[in-house]
């Protein structure tokens, strides 16, 4: 990738599939900045964590120069993993509408507890349902107005092992040093920018929607690379 302005490494979370981000990274691309949606093949145990973590490290072993890490929704946990397993670390940490790193807990420990056991009684052969059946209604069909859009999206969506949604996470969480920063697009992550802030996180927010990154990739992208060079600009 061409040096210059830092590239962006776009991780979808372990929920969906990569097509999530992959209207931003064109978005970002015809403005000239480089940038990837990494195609992980999310999370396989039983190294659940670790293992996305080297894939996702392998996706941008040919960044030439600083890269910044943004992460959708559920990947926010991956964050940690990431950045111990990169051979060069990000230059920043973008949680987009995303959870924090949770060290010690499971994402079930992190969710309601109504949530947690309705996906326990809607698991089956171990596997979680697909995510836009852990709500009802179906979130999709009010956030993705285009059906065609609407259609490749749930199609990627995989079914995840009841057993990662189980599993602690690794007691890693984010140096102090990294530059971080909380992108909320959704009040359903209002908590997490509260937490972000708290940790002296830069914090901004959209009045857009959970799923902008697919339905609004261009405001999506320009906020991003917006609060990233931010970060890099105070030094």
């Amino acid at each position: 990738m061409a040096a210059g302005r830092a590239s962006y490494a776009l991780v979808h979370s372990p929920l969906v599939g990569r097509g999530c981000w992959r209207g931003v990274e064109r978005a970002l691309r015809r403005e000239g900045v480089a940038a990837r949606a990494i195609d992980y093949g999310g999370v396989r145990g039983p190294d659940w964590y670790a293992g996305a973590a080297a894939r996702i490290a392998r996706q941008i072993e040919d960044f030439d120069g600083a890269w910044v890490l943004a992460l959708h929704s559920g990947a926010g946990a991956l964050a940690p993993s990431v950045v111990d397993t990169a051979a060069t670390p990000p230059v920043a940490v973008v949680f987009v509408d995303a959870i924090l790193p949770h060290p010690g807990r499971s994402w079930l420990e992190t969710a309601t507890p109504t949530l947690a056991e309705r996906l326990r009684g809607l698991a089956e052969n171990g596997l979680a349902p697909p995510w836009n059946c852990w709500f009802e209604p179906d979130p999709t069909v009010a956030l993705i107005d285009d059906r065609d859009v609407r259609a490749e999206f749930l199609d990627e969506l995989p079914r995840l092992p009841l057993c990662f949604l189980e599993t602690p996470a690794p007691t890693l969480d984010l140096a102090v040093e990294v530059k971080a920063a909380h992108l909320r697009l959704s009040g359903a992550y209002a908590a997490e920018a509260a937490e972000a802030r708290r940790r002296g996180w830069t914090v901004a927010a959209a009045s857009m929607h959970h799923l902008a990154v697919v339905t609004h990739p261009d405001r999506v992208g320009r906020i991003l690379t917006d609060l990233a060079e931010g970060l890099l600009a105070d030094g």
